[in-house]
């Protein structure tokens, strides 16, 4: 506990008409850089960052921010912690920089160096050009760059980034990751949700995997991968007794009207072969990545009763 920058023990929330948020949540984040919360809609991601950032309170059980309790030393945290909510968007009245030197007087800045931090900022996320626009003149992508500036130019601690890249095109997320990459070199920690395995992936230095209100799973990207016990997929339109013939090879999975295969290399080449032989179509070979895993610890494939390993 001592030194976590996020530390819980049996954190439950229970909302009045009885919907289970979060069931017994123990976890420990020690690290600076990107903590990922992974898991499908309903696992509780949203509900552990509120709880975490002080706007929710928790039914029971202890959780302990920067090393203070956020029941009893919530303002203690807020001065340390900023928050990027889920699909939040920003007043469309003022200008980009006129909104963040808003934020930052609201946090206790100064006139001048809100004004100076602000102008700062909009150079680091790629709005200078836009400076003179109100808000409401802006696109979806630079809207959220807005919003994450406010953020990150609130110096804090510990940022809560919650789907920060949620409707975003390729191009706007990626413009964000190099965003956050900067935060992360500044010795910044962002607690991140996401839906983008690829985003996870490419930012996280620790991943939470959560599942109906748990923790299930954490540690690094390589760490969480390599529970699915094979370094390589295959997938290929099911067939009758193509099940039977792939799990000769390693772990055989239906997703769909799909059927998986997880083995090592070798046996993956030797699978392919077969499968070709066999008249499989939509043949699609690949190294196992947190997709995999994450499906395959959140329950999202079914394991055919016919597989086995080899």
């Amino acid at each position: 506990m001592d030194g976590d920058v996020i530390w819980a023990r049996g954190l439950t929330k229970v909302y009045p008409d009885g919907t289970v948020a979060l069931a017994g949540i123990d976890l420990s984040i020690s690290g600076r850089g990107v903590v990922t919360l992974l898991g499908r809609n309903g696992a509780g991601k949203t509900t552990f960052i509120r709880i975490a950032a002080t706007l929710a309170a928790p039914t029971s059980g202890e959780l302990r921010v920067l090393g203070m309790d956020v029941t009893r030393e919530a303002r203690s945290i807020r001065r340390r912690i900023a928050m990027m909510p889920q699909e939040s968007t920003p007043p469309t009245f003022p200008r980009p920089g006129e909104l963040i030197e808003a934020y930052l007087i609201a946090r206790g800045w100064s006139a001048r160096d809100a004004k100076r931090e602000a102008e700062r900022m909009l150079e680091e996320v790629g709005l200078w050009e836009h400076r003179r626009k109100s808000v409401s003149e802006l696109s979806g992508g630079m809207k959220r760059k807005v919003m994450l500036a406010m953020v990150l130019a609130s110096g804090a601690e510990l940022m809560f980034l919650d789907e920060p890249t949620v409707g975003l095109d390729p191009q706007g997320r990626r413009s964000i990751w190099r965003i956050l990459e900067g935060a992360k070199r500044e010795g910044r920690t962002i607690l991140l949700t996401t839906h983008y395995m690829e985003e996870a992936e490419a930012l996280s230095d620790e991943v939470v995997i959560m599942d109906r209100g748990r923790v299930i799973a954490t540690g690094s990207v390589r760490e969480i991968v390599s529970r699915v016990g094979a370094t390589h997929k295959v997938e290929l339109a099911d067939a009758p007794g193509m099940i039977e013939e792939m799990s000769a090879y390693g772990r055989v999975f239906r997703y769909g009207s799909k059927v998986i295969l997880y083995a090592d290399r070798r046996s993956v080449e030797e699978a392919a072969a077969r499968a070709v032989a066999l008249g499989g179509g939509g043949l699609r070979v690949r190294e196992v990545g947190l997709e995999d895993a994450f499906l395959a610890l959140t329950g999202g494939l079914d394991e055919a009763e016919e597989g086995g390993g080899n």
